[in-house]
């Protein structure tokens, strides 16, 4: 069930839920009368894995900003399989295409791992657009880099193969879950499962399973569940580094 954590709090908590908003790229032209009016309008929620924030197909309600925790934007075919197409982090935002464009969400957003997720509602939205035209440009911003960002995902898949691409998902997700060790190799605790991962490649998960064995034969990484140990990182990274840059660094 979710949570409602104390809407006010102490002066400390407050300043701190302001400073979360302040540091976003759409909340960050806003005054400091209008980020303590934002503070306020904002329901704070805390979730845990397997909740789901909205339903593809319902309503936009508002906008979800993500304070903590992951989460994962999943699509249904006709037969109600779903497909994991992205995964949210702290300081993202969701909800706000449906939002800006007057439609129901097309995807539905599942908790992975436990999150506290802050709420703005549609009315609030569209007032503080109308008096701080700068939000709404922040948010076509963000609309038009997840554009591009789909276009380049295109890419890689027509012209990258399924072994390079899920090489380069490793390492981005490197960032956020990867530790690196003293000797030079890499650990990484994989946020979401193989059949996940498989979708987010667009393959099927008997071929996520072959190229982890290549990987695994070759000696650059070992996996166990979602446990990953690179051992070679330099040869991993070469995997996806087009063929130029590969003889530029020879």
């Amino acid at each position: 069930m979710n949570s409602h954590p104390n809407s006010r709090g102490s002066a400390a908590a407050c300043e701190a839920r302001a400073r979360e908003l302040r540091d976003a790229p759409e909340w960050c032209t806003l005054s400091e009368v209008d980020l303590q009016s934002l503070e306020r309008a904002q329901v704070r929620r805390s979730y845990q894995p397997g909740e789901m924030l909205f339903h593809e197909g319902t309503p936009c309600l508002g906008a979800y900003f993500v304070l903590e925790g992951l989460v994962g934007v999943r699509k249904a075919d006709p037969e109600g399989n779903t497909t994991l197409i992205k995964l949210a982090y702290p300081g993202d935002t969701l909800g706000y295409r449906p939002f800006l464009a007057e439609e129901p969400h097309r995807a539905s957003a599942e908790v992975l791992q436990a999150c506290a997720v802050s709420f703005i509602e549609c009315a609030y939205l569209r007032r503080i657009i109308h008096d701080n035209p700068a939000v709404g440009l922040a948010f076509l911003s963000r609309a038009a880099k997840a554009l591009g960002e789909a276009e380049e995902r295109f890419h890689e898949t027509v012209t990258l193969s399924m072994r390079a691409r899920f090489a380069h998902l490793l390492m981005v997700f490197r960032e956020r879950f990867g530790e690196a060790q003293s000797d030079g190799t890499l650990f990484l605790e994989l946020p979401v499962s193989r059949g996940d991962l498989a979708a987010m490649l667009g393959v099927r998960r008997e071929s996520i399973s072959r190229v982890i064995h290549e990987l695994q034969q070759s000696g650059i990484a070992r996996f166990s569940g979602q446990t990953v140990h690179v051992l070679r990182v330099e040869q991993l990274v070469e995997e996806f580094r087009p063929p130029v840059a590969r003889a530029a660094n020879r």
